[in-house]
């Protein structure tokens, strides 16, 4: 599993990931590119299960992200795992062929989401795996009673993503962008994010997190957003909200490369 500090609620977006990415067959001793590997959690996990005779190489653009991901103490019992710093958005380097291809949260937030997802599946070894975990706007949060701050929330980190030039519905056509890369589509579902109400919200870290972008993109003001009581409000309303939060969807989409021989 995903481990994250104790005194930080952990992102509840990420609580499918070891439940996917753990059942779609990565194998010991296999080779996996983990795209957008941010500070490393996926990595680690599929390094995990590919084991010591495997391989990760992990990528992306943030400079800082990768450093992160490096200092990171390094397991024996897993695959070591090389980072390179690489721009989804332009040309791939030369990696060689992997026998399994993963991501999270990263398709998104590309402009042209099916080019670079073809120059991905082109690097998938025959009956190699392609899978991702993706997000995009539904008509969400929901709960029995109302939330107006969670849906104004919602409204803005979803508008932000856009005005970024996010693909926002992404995460509702990832298996048939998939399917028209003469992918075979093995596993295709989506799975509620739930904030419950026994439980510390991640809703204000995510804020917290977001409001730089928010402000940038003029989607919002600091003084709309009113930061220094954000945290109390957004308890107050998950407290009334009469049960559990819907508040995200996760797409979960993996497939395979045709079983033939490349040349």
């Amino acid at each position: 599993m995903f481990h994250h500090p104790r005194s930080t609620p952990a992102n509840p977006a990420n609580d499918p990931s070891a439940r996917f990415f753990g059942s779609i067959g990565i194998a010991p001793g296999a080779r996996v590119l983990d795209v957008g590997c941010g500070i490393g959690d996926l990595s680690r996990y599929v390094a995990a299960l590919a084991g010591p005779d495997g391989e990760v190489v992990a990528i992306d653009r943030s400079d800082e992200a990768l450093a992160a991901a490096r200092a990171s103490e390094a397991d024996p019992r897993a695959a070591p795992i090389r980072y390179r710093a690489v721009d989804l958005s332009g040309d791939l380097p030369v990696l060689g062929r992997f026998d399994a291809i993963v991501g999270r949260r990263v398709l998104m937030y590309l402009p042209d989401v099916a080019a670079t997802l073809a120059r991905l599946a082109a690097m998938a070894a025959s009956g190699g795996i392609v899978a991702f975990q993706e997000h995009a706007r539904a008509d969400l949060p929901a709960a029995p009673g109302d939330l107006p701050l969670h849906r104004r929330l919602y409204d803005w980190n979803w508008r932000t993503v856009a005005a970024e030039g996010g693909d926002v519905t992404l995460g509702f056509r990832l298996a048939e962008m998939m399917q028209r890369l003469d992918l075979d589509i093995a596993e295709a579902r989506a799975e509620a994010i739930l904030l419950h109400a026994d439980q510390p919200s991640f809703v204000p870290i995510l804020a917290q997190a977001m409001l730089p972008r928010i402000v940038a993109r003029g989607v919002a003001t600091v003084a709309q957003v009113e930061p220094d009581t954000l945290a109390q409000r957004i308890a107050d309303e998950q407290r009334a909200a009469g049960g559990a939060i819907v508040w995200d969807l996760a797409f979960l989409v993996a497939a395979r490369a045709a079983s033939i021989q490349r040349g």
